[in-house]
């Protein structure tokens, strides 16, 4: 269950909305990504990949504080946040972000399995029409 709070209560880093933040997030995304499919080197991708799923709860959660709500903290808040989405009818936007939790945080970040530069591109744009997405209508 998650906790109520005031709209717009809870500011990302500097001061920033958490939307903001979750948009220069991704921006960080795509520059690791870059740099680490050019080079080879898989820390990077991976956290690229680690980065766009930040991105994604970032925007999540500042949806989540315009309606008053804030996920649950800990194990809690993934299933919080699908709940969420249902709930303001977005269950396209729930499976999405639950894409986002097994192949990027969880295939590509821990279990080191990466989608090519191409596919992670791909990826990328999902995450931030997704962002658009909770942006436009949340």
């Amino acid at each position: 269950m998650s906790l109520p709070i005031h709209a717009g209560a809870v500011p990302g880093p500097e001061g920033r909305s958490l939307i903001e933040t979750a948009e220069s997030v991704l921006a960080l995304a795509r520059e690791e990504a870059e740099v680490g499919y050019a080079s080879g080197d898989e820390r990077r991708v991976r956290d690229a990949a680690e980065k766009a799923w930040l991105a994604s709860t970032l925007a999540t959660d500042w949806a989540m504080q315009r309606h008053g709500r804030v996920p649950e903290p800990g194990r809690g808040a993934h299933a919080d946040r699908h709940d969420f989405l249902e709930t303001i009818g977005r269950r396209d936007l729930s499976k999405e972000l639950a894409y986002f939790a097994d192949r990027l945080h969880g295939d590509c970040f821990y279990g080191g399995l990466c989608p090519s530069s191409a596919n992670m591109g791909i990826d990328l744009d999902e995450v931030a029409q997704y962002i658009h997405e909770l942006r436009a209508r949340a």
